[in-house]
């Protein structure tokens, strides 16, 4: 069955198809990532060639057809460029991971409309506020995890369920989790946060928080997040537009 789909969408990535068209990916509101064919997109006098750019923010009119990978893209009106986020090196890092992370991690044709809410917030943070950017990406990885079945239980110890808070410094592996410093003597520790550390990395979930951050802090918290993806998913090595930027 074929249908005509109108949904809001961020464009991911793009590649030249043929000697004319275009092939890009979205993260769509109603369908989750897809992937569509943009025919005519390479001619200079093409609109929607054009609206269709790396982090672009658009209305797109899509002809679904069930079974088929690669969906046709018959229209693209612009909703936002992100003009300052593309002018500012330190934006235009850590947007690009979060579209990276949609790009590598998220399912295709899995709608899920509670992260593209997140998606649209964070990079309308990072286009308006002066607010770090890493401090941006960092909120936003922490719900990513959450939002994709890889969140963890911060509020107590994975072993004896006591509370973490206050509690000394907190570990973590890749079997039980988070632990209490008690129950982390007799297991291997992958990772090691202070108190103070930690307290700041389940305060990146709370709204109207006054905590303040170090970069080197809001860095570690992020390479805590990656190797947690890393292990839970094949192929993934790492955030590589941390690394290109």
């Amino acid at each position: 069955m074929s249908q005509i789909i109108k949904t809001k969408a961020f464009v991911l990535s793009k590649l030249d198809f043929g000697d004319t068209s275009k092939i890009a990916n979205f993260y769509t509101e109603d369908l989750g990532r897809i992937s569509g064919i943009i025919k005519g997109a390479r001619s200079p006098k093409s609109k929607i060639g054009k609206t269709v750019d790396l982090l672009n923010y658009v209305d797109l009119v899509l002809y679904k057809k069930e079974g088929r990978d690669i969906q046709i893209i018959t229209q693209a009106d612009l909703i936002e460029y992100y003009p300052n986020i593309k002018s500012d090196l330190e934006k235009l890092k850590y947007a690009s991971a979060v579209i990276e992370l949609l790009l590598r991690l998220t399912v295709e044709n899995d709608q899920h409309r509670r992260l593209f809410i997140g998606v649209e917030k964070i990079l309308q943070r990072m286009e308006d506020e002066t607010t770090q950017p890493i401090l941006l990406f960092s909120m936003f990885i922490k719900f990513f995890l959450e939002e994709i079945g890889y969140g963890l239980e911060t509020d107590k110890c994975s072993l004896c369920q006591k509370s973490l808070l206050n509690s000394g410094n907190v570990s973590y592996n890749h079997e039980h989790g988070l632990m209490c410093k008690s129950c982390s003597e007799n297991h291997l520790v992958l990772f090691e946060f202070s108190m103070e550390l930690f307290n700041k990395m389940v305060c990146l979930s709370q709204r109207n928080s006054k905590c303040s951050y170090k970069e080197n802090e809001l860095i570690e918290i992020i390479t805590f997040f990656e190797r947690v993806l890393i292990y839970h998913i094949d192929e993934f090595q790492g955030i590589k537009s941390l690394k290109i930027y």
